[in-house]
């Protein structure tokens, strides 16, 4: 779904001459701009395939995408599902799978999904989360409790401390995009939990024509509200792991949240 467009966005735009046309970041051309975007950010694939080395070889990647987590898991020699919504965004996995390797592709949504099996770890990485609502999260952790083998980790990453302030504050910043530079410009909705995030490519034309405008919505979470969730989804107090984040102190910018299910809890629906 195409998120709106930030008010710094249109102004600059309506100033320019130019028309937005926005499309959502993780279909259609969004998804080779996300893989660019993100692709080379090694945050937290270590932590992941340190626990990975520890369970059993069946994982499920919720919200693979392009496989920042799904290639690593695969090369070391994990029985991986990929799972997500964009099926554009796991063509590009597909494509990029070593020679001789293989993993299950599956396009579906996270929060109402029946694999018919069991996975001994089950990960959420690139704080994917903040793509849910408080209903489709808990959608979402049902999905797990029914797929978790027993003994089996859930694993998932939220923003640390030191990533909380950027993401509660409305602002524009150029970043280069592989060989582009773009204006990045977040803004903050009215009730503080939610940011919408644009991505545009600089210079805007000359004549002024329609521009692309990549978009996406996310919830603001911390380690603490996500944590309480997981509790009342049935699953146990969280094993809290600093990432090393680039340019941030370990833990600073991300965590990843390592979890079981709560022996002593009854199926939460």
């Amino acid at each position: 779904m195409t998120a709106p467009l930030t008010d710094s966005v249109r102004r600059r735009l309506a100033d320019a001459g130019c028309v937005a046309a926005p499309s959502d970041v993780y279909a259609g051309d969004g998804a080779r701009f996300y893989d660019d975007l993100v692709g080379p950010d090694r945050s937290e694939i270590r932590e992941v395939l340190d626990i990975a080395r520890r369970v059993g070889p069946d994982v499920l990647d919720l919200a693979a995408g392009s496989g920042r987590i799904t290639l690593p898991l695969v090369r070391i020699g994990k029985r991986v599902t990929a799972l997500d919504l964009s099926a554009d965004m796991l063509a590009r996995l597909h494509a990029a799978l070593p020679t001789g390797m293989s993993c299950d592709v599956v396009v579906a949504d996270m929060c109402d999904v029946e694999l018919g099996r069991d996975f001994d770890l089950i990960v959420l990485a690139a704080t994917s989360i903040t793509l849910l609502g408080p209903t489709d999260r808990r959608r979402m952790f049902a999905t797990v409790r029914r797929h978790l083998a027993p003994g089996g980790s859930f694993v998932l990453s939220v923003a640390g401390a030191g990533a909380l302030p950027t993401l509660q504050e409305s602002g524009d910043r150029e970043i280069p995009v592989g060989s582009t530079p773009y204006l990045q410009s977040q803004q903050i909705e009215r009730d503080g939990a939610h940011r919408v995030v644009n991505w545009m490519p600089l210079p805007l034309p000359q004549p002024a024509g329609p521009v692309p405008v990549l978009t996406t919505r996310l919830h603001i979470l911390d380690e603490t509200f996500v944590t309480g969730e997981l509790r009342d989804a049935g699953f146990a107090p969280p094993d809290v792991i600093p990432v090393l984040t680039n340019g941030i102190r370990s833990g600073e910018g991300m965590v990843l949240l390592s979890t079981r299910i709560d022996d002593g809890v009854a199926d939460v629906a």
